[in-house]
């Protein structure tokens, strides 16, 4: 039988590597064995996610109490739907919504699905890393009172390199103005179970947040929560429930919510000697990669950062005269596999599924890395991020609904933007959809991409989407 997909899997099963990327329970190391058997449907004594009544609504409020939420909604197609739940349940059309540029892609979905307007904000740039980190308190507070009738923000807390901006203090400054604060935490799902981790979005007091278990939990891929404060009359939990009746399928997997259920449970009795125990191999592994001239960010600070994710590690391989793509491709012929890879940096997702010898692996496999080092030159690329936003033309739903036509990039100035475009790294958009295209940020984009970063949003032969004229 022809069956591609199942082939490269099995293919990629049998290398055994050494997974450091996502799911979190890393090959099902802390599954139930029985799990497949629960492949359900809405039989009696099941419940239904499109009505949770029985043993559904019990596995939510359970995990309501864990999280530190008031109420919990299972997602089972992933924090990208919790995002456009929490989007079209917290906005209406037309109402202004604070919009960070580092921000998921699906935050422009829910955009175009809530009929929002964002008034966009720059996080800010650390040019000696080329990395882009956070939102500063500041340059909040600046927005919020220009826009003072916004009706919030939404964050994301941490980003893919562990970072996390000042969530409570930043809560702080919408108070006042009745705004609300969604956060995208997305990769902490971990962090209300250790006092050694971040706060999370629950101790900070969000409104609203989605987290995805799957990737630092023992969950399985695309099952996520969606969590709810109700302290005051900001958040109509009526719509919230009726809006995830329209983004989750009618045929919800069973194997899906149980493995959130699952999951709820084994961190509330196991997660902190399982974190402590987790933190413990990091810290050693830290270690180990320092004693071999490697660079793992341990104690990087920044104005915006609040904190950092001890859990996710980091390597910056710039000094050592390799890319990330490189450093990756050769730890993968060394058998291990990392989560992602950009221009400047290698991320290991790290979870309590890993065990001591996954580290040591880790650590063997990163001797490879050095070797040469003193023949390589280091690795000067550097990007040019514009802190500049773009003039908006149209808001992103009057440019989703408007017709496209693809026009070479080089020839683009002056056309709106139909769809986000940008390099990656940093992975922010340069265009979002609706913005006018001009010269310098052309420019931008080609100079980067000959440094080796990678254009997002274009067609093949750098063809950009526009909105026809």
């Amino acid at each position: 039988m022809n069956m591609p997909l199942v082939n490269a899997l099995t293919e990629y099963i049998s290398r055994n590597p050494v997974p450091f990327h996502m799911p979190g329970h890393k090959g099902g190391r802390l599954l139930p064995s029985f799990l497949l058997q629960m492949d359900m449907t809405e039989v009696p004594g099941l419940d239904n996610l499109q009505a949770p009544e029985g043993v559904i609504r019990e596995a939510q409020e359970l995990a309501a109490r864990v999280f530190q939420s008031d109420a919990c909604f299972f997602l089972v197609n992933g924090s990208t739907s919790g995002i456009h739940i929490m989007m079209m349940s917290a906005f209406h059309p037309g109402d202004k919504v604070i919009i960070p540029r580092n921000c998921h892609k699906s935050v422009w979905s829910g955009l175009i699905l809530s009929g929002a307007e964002p008034v966009y904000i720059q996080p800010e740039y650390d040019p000696d890393r080329c990395l882009v980190t956070h939102v500063s308190k500041e340059e909040v507070k600046r927005t919020v009172e220009e826009n003072p009738h916004a009706a919030g923000i939404v964050l994301v807390n941490p980003d893919y390199y562990g970072l996390c901006p000042h969530l409570l203090e930043i809560n702080r400054i919408l108070k006042p103005y009745g705004m609300k604060m969604l956060v995208d935490e997305a990769h902490g799902s971990h962090f209300i179970f250790h006092s050694g981790l971040p706060p999370s979005a629950a101790q900070c007091n969000a409104d609203m947040w989605v987290q995805s278990a799957h990737k630092t939990l023992p969950a399985l891929t695309q099952s996520a929560y969606l969590h709810v404060r109700l302290d005051d009359d900001k958040i109509d939990i009526g719509r919230i429930a009726m809006v995830h009746r329209m983004m989750q399928s009618t045929s919800p997997s069973y194997l899906l919510m149980a493995s959130l259920d699952w999951a709820r449970a084994f961190m509330a009795e196991n997660g902190k000697s399982e974190l402590d125990r987790l933190l413990e191999h990091l810290s050693w592994t830290r270690r180990m990669l320092d004693s071999l001239g490697l660079d793992t960010m341990e104690g990087y600070q920044r104005p915006e950062i609040n904190c950092i994710d001890p859990a996710r590690l980091v390597l910056d391989v710039s000094d050592l005269g390799l890319t990330g793509y490189e450093a990756g491709e050769m730890l993968r012929q060394a058998g291990v596999q990392v989560e992602m890879a950009d221009l400047y940096r290698l991320v290991f997702i790290c979870t309590v599924a890993d065990q001591k010898q996954d580290f040591e692996s880790l650590v063997s496999a990163c001797r490879f890395l050095t070797q040469g080092n003193g023949k390589r030159v280091k690795n000067k690329r550097k990007l040019t991020i514009s802190r500049e936003i773009p003039k908006q033309m149209l808001s992103p739903k009057e440019a989703f609904k408007r017709s496209k036509e693809y026009v070479k990039l080089k020839e683009s100035k002056g056309r709106i933007c139909g769809d986000l475009v940008g390099t990656y790294p940093p992975g922010i958009p340069r265009f979002c959809p609706g913005e006018l295209i001009d010269g310098q940020g052309i420019e931008e984009l080609l100079e980067n991409k000959a440094q080796g970063a990678q254009l997002f949003g274009l067609l093949e032969d750098d063809f950009i989407p526009v909105i026809a004229e």
